[in-house]
């Protein structure tokens, strides 16, 4: 793997990034209706909330704690 040096015409192109958790295609069971009654209530309730200016702002590293917990708890 080779270093380029940027130049400053490359400078300025450059972009902000950010790195984001990328995940392959599974297949999935199919929710049943009380599965998907729950989910839609869920979302109901978070949209109420962030009407009624109770949402959290996002923070990168809350986010990501989350995240991990998610993947490290999950039974495989």
């Amino acid at each position: 793997m080779s270093n380029k040096t940027a130049t400053p015409a490359t400078k300025a192109k450059r972009r902000r990034t950010t790195t984001v958790p990328v995940t392959t295609m599974e297949e999935i069971p199919v929710l049943s209706d009380r599965e998907r009654a729950e989910l839609t209530n869920s979302l109901q309730d978070a949209e109420a909330r962030v009407k009624a200016g109770k949402a959290i702002d996002y923070d990168p590293k809350t986010f990501k704690n989350r995240l991990i917990g998610i993947y490290r708890g999950a039974k495989r």
